[in-house]
């Protein structure tokens, strides 16, 4: 494996769990506006392989903020934002954490 295979993988990584944190924080600034957006890409049952694969892929994309949204919708309007917040922060280390990891392993392996 060449070192730009190596960087385009390290990329794309960091384009996933960026996307995760930047919809979290979507989720957390705009609220409903961003979790009807993403309602409407997910099917509550889906029935046929398409559906299923659709929204399999919305869920792996963007699904980390609505999943901890849902979590905490049992609570106060205020406890709500104050643990989305928490949790964001939370995922933004791990993010980078996991960025890190993913990172030497790929250069112990492969260089």
């Amino acid at each position: 494996m060449t070192l730009e295979t190596l960087e385009l993988i390290e990329e794309l990584l960091i384009y996933y769990l960026g996307v995760q944190v930047i919809f979290s924080i979507l989720v957390f600034l705009l609220g409903s506006i961003m979790l009807d957006i993403y309602e409407a890409g997910v099917y509550e049952q889906p029935k046929n392989v398409f559906q299923k694969t659709f929204t399999f892929v919305i869920n792996a994309l963007f699904g980390i903020g609505p999943y901890l949204n849902k979590k905490f919708i049992k609570y106060p309007f205020f406890k709500r934002k104050f643990f989305m917040l928490i949790s964001i922060v939370i995922q933004l280390f791990a993010s980078v954490i996991v960025y890190y990891i993913v990172k030497a392993l790929l250069r112990a392996i492969f260089l």
